[in-house]
């Protein structure tokens, strides 16, 4: 089968997921801790059949998503130029989501890190990955920078896509400054991301103005 490593890797997060919830359930308190604000304090809870299984699932649709978007993708033929590294993307997500899910079970089971600075990692990786798989997207509907004027110009695409890129893995690796100072995990995890979501934006029309008046 074609893509079988990748896959077998985001097939057993997945399974590892479904297992931590089985074995810890019995010692799971009635209501779990599934959602924390900005400073860190627990703020929203859930049954613990939906706290214990909900990322789980939620991982495993996810994963199937991500499986099958290529299929009915217009440019479908641009995504097979870089179906490998979109498959091992795709993998990484579902072990982000293991992740994540670990984190929510330790919490509820008395383990309880500063959950901002504990998902810093995780998410830096997110974007760092991210800013590798856009490198190397082709023009397409599921991956990349899609604004109006990348999809209406490969040129643009290209251009807007190397930047984004360039900003992903920065937002990556500043993230991590959430370790060093736990307080402020949240700014150093949005403020970046954002910043670079609207540079690419930005950037993505201003090279589709000056393409067009070239």
């Amino acid at each position: 089968m074609k893509h079988r490593r990748p896959r077998t890797v985001g097939v057993a997060a997945i399974v590892f997921a479904f297992l931590a919830s089985v074995v810890v359930y019995p010692e799971l308190p009635a209501r779990m801790a599934t959602h924390w604000s900005a400073s860190g304090e627990a703020d929203g809870t859930m049954s613990r059949l939906a706290g214990a299984f909900l990322l789980p699932v939620l991982a495993a649709g996810v994963y199937a998503l991500l499986l099958v978007s290529p299929q009915f993708d217009p440019r479908k033929a641009n995504v097979e130029q870089f179906r490998g590294l979109y498959e091992w993307f795709a993998a990484g997500m579902t072990w982000f989501l293991l992740y994540v899910h670990g984190l929510v079970l330790l919490w509820n089971l008395g383990i309880q890190p500063p959950i901002g600075a504990a998902l810093a990692p995780g998410l830096a990786a997110v974007f760092y990955a991210s800013g590798l798989l856009v490198e190397r997207a082709e023009p397409n509907w599921i991956a990349g920078v899609r604004t109006p004027w990348t999809l209406a110009d490969d040129t643009v695409w290209e251009r807007t896509n190397r930047r984004a890129a360039l900003a992903l893995k920065l937002s990556g690796v500043l993230s991590l400054g959430g370790l060093v100072f736990p307080a402020a995990a949240t700014l150093f995890v949005v403020v970046p991301i954002l910043l670079a979501v609207v540079y690419v934006t930005v950037y993505s029309y201003v090279a589709y103005r000056r393409q067009r008046t070239a």
